[in-house]
């Protein structure tokens, strides 16, 4: 098969290219350069989808399977123009963020979409637009723009919620990661049998490369795991001597502690009650397959042992910072 992989150096995309090589696949990747390494064996185009004439390298050439991620629906909709004649599948990767009720319903699929445009031009946004509906709204728009010129049945539009695994750029689960292999007394927060639902982005990839027809949400499956059984894994993992002190949502809320950023995968649970409650039955009968968590905790592991110096966060890697986690446990325990 031959694969087109938009970017093919940064942590999805780059495990996309990776995943399609070891299949043995005819894998060209196109992107500017700038940012990561090379994957080895594959065929590098160099150049700037943004700009019409550079895109223009991948006119007339063929692929059986193209897989993107981009943002703004212009960029999509330059792109599926250009390619359509000659590209038998699209797969692109949007995310549940399209909803707009995601997370502050319980039933976020009841109020459906954005209703994104697929013509919008660069930072172009409709008023009225929810804090934070920007993204959502973007990629309604790129989804749009992939269908209507692959239509449904060359299409695979993939609503991915929490992807994780090596090369985690966004580092939130490298961050509890190095927090519990530092040890000492662990803050945990909120209800420790709350389940999440996460995906490793090397079992997205797999999934893109079935070709699958339709929209689906690409996640963990139900029940996937618990927040302690996820803290335990990890502790176990890095071999740890950590202890988890676990902490009311509402002590944090009121310690003005930022969900997710500041405290990587935790929201008060109040504030989102459809965080988790992702619905993954379509694409679990179209192929989609998840590995045990503890396997992505270990690889991922071994992957930031070896970066360079050691995994590190960086400036926007989300996290509490040591002296405010003391501080809050120290509070919590008064």
């Amino acid at each position: 098969m031959k694969v087109l992989v938009f970017g093919g150096t940064v942590f999805l995309s780059r495990t996309v290219a990776e995943t399609a090589v070891r299949h043995g696949h005819t894998v060209t990747v196109f992107n500017r350069g700038v940012s990561g390494s090379q994957v080895d064996g594959v065929r590098t185009i160099t150049g700037d989808r943004t700009d019409p004439e550079s895109l223009q390298q991948l006119a007339g050439q063929e692929f059986d399977l193209v897989f993107d991620t981009a943002y703004f629906p212009d960029r999509v909709r330059q792109a599926v123009e250009l390619l359509e004649p000659n590209a038998g599948h699209y797969a692109f990767t949007s995310t549940i963020n399209v909803f707009a009720g995601w997370p502050d319903q319980a039933d976020y699929h009841a109020g459906g979409v954005f209703d994104g445009d697929p013509d919008a031009v660069g930072e172009q946004l409709p008023g009225g637009l929810p804090e934070n509906g920007a993204y959502g709204w973007r990629k309604v728009g790129a989804e749009r723009a992939v269908l209507r010129a692959f239509g449904e049945h060359r299409t695979a539009i993939l609503r991915a919620g929490l992807i994780v695994g090596p090369h985690d750029r966004a580092g939130r689960l490298p961050w509890w990661l190095s927090r519990v292999a530092r040890g000492g007394e662990v803050l945990a927060p909120g209800d420790p049998d709350a389940e999440l639902r996460l995906i490793d982005a090397r079992d997205l990839a797999e999934f893109a490369l079935l070709r699958p027809a339709g929209t689906f949400e690409v996640t963990g499956p139900a029940h996937q795991i618990s927040r302690r059984q996820l803290v335990e894994e990890i502790r176990t993992v890095t071999g740890s001597d950590a202890t988890f002190r676990w902490v009311a949502d509402g002590y944090l809320a009121a310690a003005g502690v930022a969900g997710w950023t500041e405290l990587p995968l935790w929201v008060p649970a109040a504030d989102a009650p459809g965080l988790f409650a992702h619905d993954t039955t379509a694409a679990e009968a179209a192929g989609l397959a998840c590995r045990p968590v503890r396997e992505t905790l270990l690889d991922t592991w071994e992957w930031m042992a070896g970066v360079p110096g050691g995994w590190q966060p960086a400036t926007m890697t989300p996290g509490l910072a040591p002296d405010r986690e003391r501080e809050l446990l120290a509070g919590y325990r008064g």
